[in-house]
């Protein structure tokens, strides 16, 4: 088998990939407004995915007419990351193409970007027909209750309309007993609308974790919906909260994506509408996405740490002496390759915990020394902004069963985080308490014996519009954007992977301008050991 250069490699993936990708030159008017952009290079599925023919070296003004209309937030964030060079995903619907597309963008050099999209039209119209299925599924129950007196023939067509939905579709009552299941509920969990009529939802199907171990009767998704009165949603694709998994009579089993909405009637809970489908395509996708960022990100490392190791060289006289303007040239050189390397690692992480293949290593911690080495780590910045930190750690502690690396990496990002955005002169908090089971740490219950973690700061706060997104991927809230241009959305969101893996909690309190508290708590059961491929980084 031949070998391959790094340039027919790269030009495989780039050929092949099952993402559309468009290597693009901004145009800038003489105000630096964005106004157009000329497509340098693409790949096959470019044409597949969006419908046009040749576009190599078009303007995207000639090619997408009516395009700076129908969607000027294009040119705006286009502009913005071939300028400031930081990356963006987000979702838009083309008008002239009538479709979907879900893009992520980045800057190889200013005045340059790389976009890659996916056709997401078919997604859309899923989640669309989903939400209307659910609502039309919560109106046909509160029907069944408040209505009785219908006709029979209005009651046939309304189970005709549950029976025809796509996805499948469970309504139960105040205690959990099924109502009703419709032909899809049964085909995907293989059993009979009259086999489970009137008994326990509960005790007639089985949900089980990515571990194989049965879900908790207060961890399934409809007692949650009963017992809170809120709806309750699992994960949809590759996340960092648990996968839920339905076992078949057969004891085959298939991932789901689970909402579960109460039916409330008079401020009184009086059953739940769930709805389901199987995800087993959207994570073998996700899965091959995180595999190619995975690949790549190794690939890049190799030239990043030999740029690192030349620059270090040359700063240490190894090729003669330099002069100060060199000396300059050559830092910018090693702090942009020290920021591209920090986004390598962070995205092999990301990675790693999609595709599950870390190690966790428990062992016996002594989280008050482990806490206070991350803070000694972080004396010097808060020194130089001349920060107020208060630590408060309970004696006595016990020893925790933990991945030292794990752990460490969680109070690393809730510190740094807490000294990069508080401004000069302002106060941080990093306390360590135990809490024994059932009782608060802020608005949330201990569900056993843990330590609780808090990490407060006076910072920028997080705009309560934008804060169910904090822990996810790449994101960063727009009024940190403005006042801080570096960053790359992945620390909190790796935070809550370790979290949500080692069976502990996080959550936060913030409001704009007043600063942020973020609380953890570990159970002292500790973390499970994790065979693994790779440890995070």
């Amino acid at each position: 088998m031949t070998s391959q250069t790094p340039e027919t490699f790269y030009k495989s993936i780039f050929e092949n990939m099952t993402d559309g990708l468009a290597y693009c030159q901004m145009i800038f008017d003489a105000q630096k407004n964005p106004v157009d952009w000329i497509y340098i290079k693409v790949n096959k599925n470019f044409e597949k995915l969006t419908g046009l023919k040749n576009a190599k070296g078009k303007k995207v003004s000639k090619l997408i007419p009516g395009i700076s209309a129908s969607n000027p937030e294009l040119f705006k964030i286009y502009g913005q990351v071939s300028l400031t060079g930081k990356p963006e995903r987000f979702e838009t619907y083309v008008a002239p193409l009538s479709r979907w597309f879900l893009v992520s963008v980045f800057s190889p050099q200013k005045n340059f970007f790389v976009a890659l999209f996916q056709n997401i039209t078919d997604r859309k119209q899923i989640e669309k027909n989903l939400e209307d299925a659910r609502i039309a599924a919560v109106n046909v129950l509160d029907d069944l209750f408040v209505e009785k007196s219908k006709v029979e023939t209005a009651k046939a067509k309304e189970e005709a309309i549950l029976m025809s939905i796509g996805d499948g579709l469970i309504a139960t009552d105040e205690k959990g007993n099924t109502i009703f299941i419709n032909k899809a509920a049964e085909k995907l969990l293989g059993i009979k609308n009259e086999e489970i009529s009137g008994k326990s939802f509960f005790e007639s199907t089985t949900i089980e974790n990515e571990e194989g171990v049965a879900v908790p009767l207060e961890k399934r998704p409809i007692h949650m919906a009963l017992a809170t009165g809120t709806t309750t949603t699992t994960t949809t694709t590759t996340t960092t909260g648990p996968t839920y998994y339905y076992v078949r009579k057969d004891k085959t089993k298939f991932p789901a994506a689970i909402t579960v909405t109460p039916v409330i009637l008079s401020g009184k809970v009086i059953g739940a509408i769930g709805v389901f489908h199987d995800i087993t395509k959207e994570r073998e996708i996700d899965h091959a996405k995180s595999e190619f960022v995975s690949l790549a990100s190794h690939q890049l490392r190799t030239p990043l740490t030999a740029i690192g190791w030349y620059v270090e060289m040359l700063q240490s006289g190894d090729a003669g002496v330099l002069n100060d303007k060199q000396n300059k040239y050559l830092s910018e050189i090693y702090t942009g390759n020290k920021r591209m390397v920090e986004l390598v690692n962070a995205l092999l992480n990301v990675s790693r915990i999609e595709l599950g293949t870390f190690v966790v290593e428990p062992e016996p911690t002594d989280v008050v020394l482990l806490a206070r080495s991350v803070v000694d780590e972080q004396k010097s910045q808060i020194e130089a902004k001349k920060l107020k930190l208060s630590e408060k750690y309970a004696k006595d502690l016990p020893l925790f069963n933990a991945d030292p690396k794990l752990l460490r990496m969680v109070f690393q990002n809730l510190l740094s985080n807490a000294v990069k955005y508080t401004p000069k002169g302002g106060a941080i908090e990093f306390a360590l308490w135990m809490v024994k089971g059932g009782e608060s740490v802020d608005v949330q219950k201990a569900d056993e014996d843990s330590i609780a973690v808090k990490v407060t700061d006076a910072g920028y706060g997080i705009p309560k519009k934008q804060q169910n997104q904090i822990f996810t991927k790449f994101f960063r809230a727009d009024n940190v954007r403005k006042k801080d241009t570096e960053g790359t959305g992945l620390g909190l969101y790796i935070v809550k992977a370790i979290v949500d893996h080692s069976g502990s909690k996080i959550w936060f309190e913030s409001v704009e301008n007043k600063g942020a508290i973020f609380y953890v708590t570990l159970p002292l059961s500790g973390m499970k050991k994790k065979e693994g491929a790779k440890a995070l980084i």
